[in-house]
C-alpha cells in the first residue's frame, strides 16, 4: 500500500476537489493528511483509480440507521454493541467517513425508543473509536424532544458527558409532520389495547406543555450547547416565525425545514438548511415537505443527510440536476463537516485528513474504497 517513504498515492481517477474536477489526477497522503493533489497521473501508484471518481468522505449530521440495526423486525432486538458495529460497516461501505448518528431522546408508545435507551446509546457511541475497533469517526447527534422534561434533562447531561451535535425537536400531535388525525397512531406500531393507552398518555404529554415552556427549554438546551461550541439544528421548522425564534436563539442549522417558506427564510438568515438525500433521490418528500430538488434549484439546501438510508448520500451526488459535480459533492463532505466545526476534513486539499473514498461508477455509482485518517477501513471484493 506504501509509496516512497510511507506516503500512498492514489492515481487515475477523476478526483473532485472544492474548486475543480481534475482528470486523471492523483491524491497523495501519508500520517493521516493530504500531502498533495496533483493534475498529472503517476506511472505506479498504489491504488490505480482509472475510470473511477476519488471524493473526499462523506459527513452525515443526521443518520437514524441505527434504529435498523437495533431492531431490523417487530419483536427483534438486536445487541447493542453488535448493532452499532453492524452500522459502522454498513457507513464505511457507503462512504460515510463521520457519522452523527441522530438519537431520539423521547419516550414513545412502542420500544423502540426511550429515553433509557437514547443514554444507552450515547454512552457506547462515545465509547466506540478506532482503538474500540470503529472503521468510520462515529459522533453523537442528540434529537432532543423539548415537550418532554425528562428528555431535556437527559440531553443536558448528555451534552455536559461531550455529546457532537444537538437538534431540538417539538412532535406535537396537530403540528409538523403530526399535523392531521391520527398521526401519532400512523407512526407508531399499536399492536394492543396497552399501547392504543400509551398513545393517548403520549399525545395528552406532548399537547399540555405550553408554548412559552417549550421555547424555555429550547433556548436551555441552545445555550448549553452554545457554551460548549456545539452546533444546534432546528428540527422540522415549519413557519417563517418558527425560523425567526431559532435564529433568535442562537440556532446554527435549520434541519428538514416543512415548507419552501421556512427554508428560504433560514437562508436568509444565514443559517445551514439540511434537507434529506433520500428526498432527493426518490424525488420528494415522503411528509408533504418540500422536495429537496427542487429546494437545490432554487438554492436554499446547503447539507444533504442520510437519514435512514446511507446509501443515499452516495446516490445524491451521482444524480444529475445540472450541477459540477464538485457542487453536489459540497452538501454532503465540505458544508457538514464546516457547520459541525470540523474544518479538518470534508475536501480533498493539502492539509486535509485523509478521508477519501474511490467510487466505480460502473455499473451504478458504488464504493471501492474507503479511507478514514489515511486508514483503508473498506474495501469492496
Amino acid at each position: 500500500m506504501r509509496n516512497n517513504a510511507n506516503r500512498t498515492l492514489i492515481s487515475g481517477g477523476t478526483v473532485v476537489t472544492p474548486t475543480t474536477e481534475i482528470e486523471n489526477g492523483t491524491v497523495a497522503f501519508s500520517d493521516g493528511k493530504i500531502v498533495s493533489v496533483e493534475t498529472e497521473p503517476h506511472d505506479s501508484p498504489d491504488v490505480d483509480a482509472s475510470e473511477k471518481y476519488v471524493l473526499p468522505g462523506f459527513v452525515d449530521l443526521h443518520g437514524d440507521d441505527i434504529e435498523r440495526h437495533l431492531f431490523p423486525r417487530a419483536g427483534e432486538r438486536v445487541d447493542t454493541t453488535v448493532a452499532l458495529d453492524r452500522c459502522d460497516i454498513a457507513n464505511a461501505s457507503a462512504g460515510i467517513t463521520t457519522k452523527y448518528h441522530a438519537i431520539a431522546f423521547e419516550d414513545v408508545p412502542d420500544d423502540n425508543r426511550s429515553i433509557e435507551l437514547a443514554g444507552l446509546l450515547a454512552e457506547r457511541i462515545r465509547d466506540f473509536n478506532r482503538d474500540t475497533g470503529a472503521r468510520v469517526d462515529n459522533r453523537l447527534h442528540m434529537r432532543c424532544e423539548l415537550t418532554n422534561e425528562e428528555a431535556v434533562e437527559a440531553v443536558s447531561q448528555e451534552i455536559k458527558s461531550g455529546g457532537d451535535l444537538v437538534s431540538l425537536v417539538s412532535h406535537i400531535p396537530g403540528a409538523g409532520q403530526f399535523a392531521g388525525e391520527n398521526t401519532l397512531a400512523q407512526r407508531y406500531d399499536l399492536s394492543s389495547e396497552v399501547s392504543e393507552a400509551n398513545l393517548q398518555t403520549l399525545h395528552t404529554r406532548r399537547n399540555d406543555v405550553s408554548e412559552a415552556e417549550t421555547r424555555s427549554r429550547a433556548r436551555q438546551i441552545t445555550k448549553l450547547a452554545s457554551d460548549r461550541n456545539i452546533p444546534v439544528a432546528s428540527h422540522d421548522d415549519e413557519t417563517v416565525s418558527g425560523v425567526d425564534n431559532a435564529a433568535a436563539i442562537g440556532v446554527d442549522i435549520s434541519e428538514y425545514p416543512l415548507s419552501q417558506r421556512a427554508a428560504q427564510r433560514a437562508t436568509d438568515l444565514n443559517l445551514a438548511v439540511a434537507m434529506g438525500a433520500p428526498n432527493v433521490v426518490r424525488g420528494g418528500s415522503l411528509w408533504d415537505g418540500p422536495d429537496a430538488a427542487q429546494a437545490i434549484r432554487d438554492g436554499i439546501v446547503d447539507i444533504l443527510c442520510s437519514d435512514f438510508r446511507p446509501q443515499s448520500l452516495l446516490s445524491s451526488v451521482f444524480l444529475e440536476n445540472g450541477e459540477p459535480l464538485k457542487d453536489r459533492i459540497l452538501r454532503v463532505s465540505t458544508a457538514p463537516a464546516a457547520v459541525a466545526g470540523l474544518y479538518d476534513r470534508g475536501r480533498l486539499e493539502r492539509g486535509a485528513r485523509a478521508d477519501i473514498i474511490i467510487v466505480d461508477p460502473d455499473p451504478v455509482p458504488s464504493i471501492a474504497r474507503t479511507y478514514v485518517a489515511g486508514d483503508e477501513v473498506y474495501r469492496s471484493a
